[in-house]
């Protein structure tokens, strides 16, 4: 019974010790400022694709251990077609989904490992998104690719008007626009 007690603890300080140090590792990168360009350009393995998800591994580390819940995804998304992503309950899609648009909740969630290349085709370059500096995400994120969430009743706030709302949405993306506009 005294060993089963031990064993356990002893496996709470392995998961306490490998989560610090991938929080620490997480708000490392997060705190990088001046990220070169080179670091997060890349080139797409076939250019008439848009999104092409190359070893995809998404964390998540908690109390319990790491979750890998999405763990070497690979496929492609060609431009002018429409693609599912298909699977049973709880396998990666919405995790992959959300690891494409940058919105994991770190530093729990976490890419670790793979590539997600984006044809950015207004820019005639390609970036590999989970480099990418949180500034230029930001400027992609719901003007260049947008995500609409599974749950309806999260997607808008019942407190403001839809207008509002979508408003918000569009002053983000048009800095130049006034609220006349």
């Amino acid at each position: 019974m005294a060993d089963d007690k031990n064993s356990k603890r002893e496996r709470f300080r392995e998961i306490k010790k490998l989560n610090n140090k991938m929080y620490k590792l997480y708000t490392k990168e997060s705190k990088r400022k001046n990220i070169p360009e080179s670091e997060y350009l890349t080139a797409m393995r076939d250019p008439s694709n848009i999104i092409e998800f190359d070893n995809l591994q998404t964390y998540f580390y908690t109390d319990a251990g790491t979750v890998k819940a999405v763990d070497g995804v690979s496929f492609d998304i060609p431009m002018g077609k429409t693609i599912g992503v298909v699977g049973e309950s709880g396998c990666g899609k919405s995790v992959t989904s959300l690891s494409l648009m940058r919105l994991l909740q770190g530093p729990q969630g976490q890419i670790t490992g793979g590539q997600i290349r984006y044809n950015q085709l207004n820019k005639k370059r390609a970036v590999d998104i989970t480099k990418l500096p949180i500034k230029e995400m930001q400027k992609i994120r719901g003007n260049e690719i947008a995500m609409i969430f599974q749950e309806p009743m999260t997607t808008l706030n019942p407190v403001f008007t839809i207008g509002n709302q979508l408003d918000e949405c569009i002053m983000l993306h048009n800095p130049k626009m006034d609220k006349k506009k």
